[in-house]
């Protein structure tokens, strides 16, 4: 970089940077599978023994070149105006899209140093005020490598029953050559005010920040041979308040409280998708793993789960028992969405226009965007003990707990979830070992059956792959993510042994976290890597943070 910094006639600062960058990444991969080894082979191990599963090899390269600029300005410590380019290429867009260029700029009024403020008594609350605003485009080259050309794998095709065919197979994903940088367009207005000689600091911003040319992953129509494309697709919004406010609440010789507070509201919208379009669907999970569809809807928020609305079972109210044995659902009782239900049978709302009838319609179950986020931490010191408290918190998300949906009791040949086994709707008579088929004994066995959420059938063994509200849960919590205590030795002791300062402290990490949520975490984040913008608040099986307790010792020589 190259910097150069003058003050012209006392009051006019100037400053400006220029520079260049270059990022390459290299990396290559080498696995193989074996199995079948001998046995007993004595722990020996030996490959040369085992029979190779598969075999493959990896090689990737990427590079970014950048070249950038910065002028700052300053007038007599009151006017500020900062301007900077940049212009980035990327190898992972083809030849005509490498390169984007991302301007920006922001200005500020320090309004407290302007002359008639400091004049004023208003200078005795309110210590500094200042107004900013600023505009910038950055770039987004967040995919994979080489996604602009179709790449091919070799592998081998045995013809006649003799393998050494040496084969080229085109991968599932489409190339796309017309791929280019995903653009932030950022406008933000703040306001910075201190209080009472900055016991208390307040910092309040509004941002509108327009995502173009969105990177995603889209499903492609089967006739094109490909599964999916990577595209630029649509634009959103996301718009909203930050706000942080610091305070020293106690301040004395020997005792020091501060706390300093930050917390968002933040609003998406998604304002286009490709021509024609007004949504599209994500798919989140599988048939086992627990799925659900998300959807991106023009004119709505980012985030929304479609699946269908959760009643709990059928039971014996819901019926009529008729002369045969057979059982009829009573008026105004849901149908399902084909046969005849039966007492135990997962119930889903109507979605029909006469609204009696489940006819498997998806709904809006859920959105796993927070209403708002934020932190906290408060930090107390008392001569040489120090204490720092850090808390950090979401509300309003919801999350769609796949681990759950994949435990449930419908799948075979696996454990399940206490919340099931402990809670059936229970079919069989133990005084026969028969399915019971009379209401009344129905209902015996199963008392408070209303309460009851699973039932082992046929009928629900189906309903294994269906996304339900069922697994909808609120997401919000607050976390005590960290407590720091510390003492610092005092000077006439580390004196003594040559030190400048000695400090032991201790440190709690993820201590405990209060929430609804009845999975291992509730601070989830998306479905995958590639779609994490659109599909927010899914967790399956998502590893928990660990909790960790550190002691230590800091010297200073």
């Amino acid at each position: 970089t190259l910097n150069y910094n003058q003050t012209f006639a006392d009051k006019h600062d100037v400053s400006i940077l220029l520079g260049q960058e270059i990022t390459y990444n290299e990396s290559e991969s080498n696995s193989i599978n074996l199995v079948k080894f001998p046995l007993p082979n004595f722990g020996l191990d030996d490959i040369s023994n085992a029979t190779v599963l598969d075999k493959s090899t990896g090689h990737s390269r990427s590079g970014i070149a950048s070249f950038f600029a910065r002028a700052n300005y300053t007038f007599d410590n009151r006017y500020l105006l900062t301007a900077t380019i940049r212009t980035d290429g990327s190898s992972k867009f083809a030849e005509g899209h490498k390169w984007g260029v991302f301007p920006s700029v922001s200005g500020a009024w320090k309004i407290s140093e302007e002359s008639f403020w400091k004049d004023h008594n208003i200078a005795n609350t309110i210590s500094s005020l200042k107004l900013r605003a600023g505009y910038g485009v950055t770039g987004n080259n967040g995919i994979g490598n080489n996604l602009y050309i179709t790449t091919v794998a070799q592998t081998d095709y045995p013809t006649n029953n003799m393998p050494g065919n040496p084969v080229y197979v085109p991968s599932s994903t489409l190339g796309n050559r017309g791929l280019q940088w995903e653009t932030l367009n950022a406008t933000n207005l703040g306001l910075d005010i201190s209080l009472f000689n900055r016991r208390v600091d307040i910092t309040a911003e509004w941002y509108n920040n327009e995502i173009a040319n969105m990177l995603l992953k889209s499903v492609i129509p089967s006739s094109t041979g490909y599964a999916n494309q990577y595209q630029n697709v649509g634009t959103m919004r996301n718009r909203g308040w930050e706000f942080t406010i610091s305070t020293v609440n106690i301040k004395s010789s020997d005792f020091r409280w501060t706390t300093d507070l930050n917390f968002a509201f933040n609003k998406s919208k998604v304002l286009g998708l490709e021509d024609g379009i007004t949504e599209k669907t994500f798919a989140a999970g599988g048939n086992r793993s627990g799925s659900v569809t998300y959807y991106a809807t023009v004119g709505e928020k980012l985030g929304d789960m479609y699946g269908y609305v959760y009643e709990g079972l059928y039971t014996t109210d819901d019926f009529t028992q008729n002369a045969n044995g057979s059982y009829t659902l009573k008026p105004g009782v849901v149908k399902p969405s084909t046969g005849t239900a039966s007492p135990g049978d997962i119930k889903f709302a109507a979605d029909n226009e006469a609204g009696d009838q489940f006819t498997r319609k998806l709904v809006k179950i859920g959105n796993g965007t927070p209403d708002c986020i934020g932190g906290f931490t408060n930090t107390f010191t008392y001569k040489g003990f120090d204490l720092n408290v850090f808390m950090n918190f979401s509300i309003g998300n919801d999350i769609y707990n796949a681990s759950k949906h994949s435990t449930s009791p419908y799948a075979m040949f696996q454990n399940t979830l206490s919340e099931f086994g402990d809670n059936y709707y229970r079919l069989i008579d133990p005084l026969t070992g028969l399915k019971a088929t009379s209401l009344d004994r129905i209902s015996e066995l199963n008392p408070d059956q209303a309460s009851r959420t699973s039932a082992l059938n046929l009928v629900n063994s189906g309903y294994i792959t269906y996304p339900s509200s069922y697994y909808v849960e609120d997401g919000s919590y607050l976390r005590i993510a960290q407590i720091t205590f510390g003492y610092t030795l005092p000077k006439e002791w580390s004196d003594k042994v040559k030190m400048t300062r000695a400090r032991f402290y201790f440190t709690g990490n993820n201590l405990f976290t209060f929430t609804k949520y009845s999975g291992f975490d509730p601070e989830v984040s998306a479905a995958n890597n590639d779609s994490v913008a659109v599909t927010p608040g899914y967790d399956s099986s998502t590893y928990p943070r660990s909790k960790s307790l550190v002691f230590g010792l800091n010297l200073t020589f």
